[in-house]
């Protein structure tokens, strides 16, 4: 049986990219993470799920430090990316390493190329080859063919479905080394879900997907791995079939089953 913490055997092809070592994380006097100890593999998509409120979107905005932001917040333990401990490094490097897509959509209120290029052009990775970039990123989104005759209207002209897309093209502009996805799609209907799903497919060829999701289908579908939180633990970790087939831990077959959540 798999231990809370236990890790998925890894194979040269999927070596971890990202770790939480001994993570603890408390807003003021409250702990909303408990010893959490998990790895990202390379080109894998890890799903986290669990009820509202468990620590799941607390623990995926620690990985790229936004909730550094928030005062009176304090952080124990170690993130680790490539090995190096991501405290340790420059803020800004490390968010643009470690792309983040909200729960809804946040285009920036300028046309869809501009919201492209923005991450490239704070980031000196604009060389003359803007609209290169903008293609290729829309391309690896799935949205080009979509948009790319309205390159120069307002982001917020597109759909729902689209701006999430256009989001998600955004973060790849930097070409980060993982992308973090907190509940994509909730404010999505069923079309635009499926081609986020279809689409984080293709994505994880080029970097580490975490995705925290409330729909334990969803992580069937795309997850290589899933872990499960409970009250800001890490209850269980292991490859998705195990966890929805045969999990060693009984919250977790309590919550998958419906008992409770």
């Amino acid at each position: 049986m798999a231990s809370p913490t236990s890790t998925p055997e890894a194979t040269p092809a999927h070596r971890a990219k990202m770790r939480a070592e001994n993570v603890n994380f408390f807003y003021g006097s409250f702990q909303a993470l408990h010893n959490i100890n998990i790895e990202f593999r390379e080109n894998q998509v890890t799903a986290l799920i669990g009820p509202s409120g468990c620590g799941k979107s607390t623990f995926l905005r620690n990985l790229n430090r936004i909730n550094e932001t928030l005062r009176g917040t304090r952080l124990e333990g170690q993130i680790l990316l490539d090995g190096e401990d991501i405290m340790q490094e420059d803020v800004t490097t490390i968010r643009r390493r470690v792309g983040m897509v909200f729960q809804r959509p946040n285009p920036f209120p300028k046309s869809i190329f501009e919201n492209i290029i923005y991450g490239p052009k704070i980031n000196g990775m604009v060389k003359g080859n803007a609209s290169e970039i903008v293609e290729s990123s829309l391309r690896r989104a799935a949205l080009w063919d979509e948009v790319k005759d309205k390159l120069h209207e307002s982001a917020y002209a597109l759909s729902g479905g689209q701006q999430q897309r256009l989001c998600i093209a955004r973060g790849l502009a930097v070409n980060p080394d993982v992308l973090l996805l907190d509940e994509p799609c909730s404010a999505l209907d069923p079309i635009a879900t499926a081609k986020i799903e279809d689409l984080l497919f293709t994505l994880k060829e080029q970097c580490t997907i975490v995705i925290v999701t409330h729909s334990m289908q969803q992580a069937a579908r795309v997850a290589d791995q899933t872990g499960f939180f409970l009250l800001g633990k890490l209850i269980e970790f292991d490859k998705t079939d195990i966890i929805f087939k045969n999990p060693a831990k009984r919250e977790t077959e309590d919550y998958i089953t419906g008992r409770f959540g």
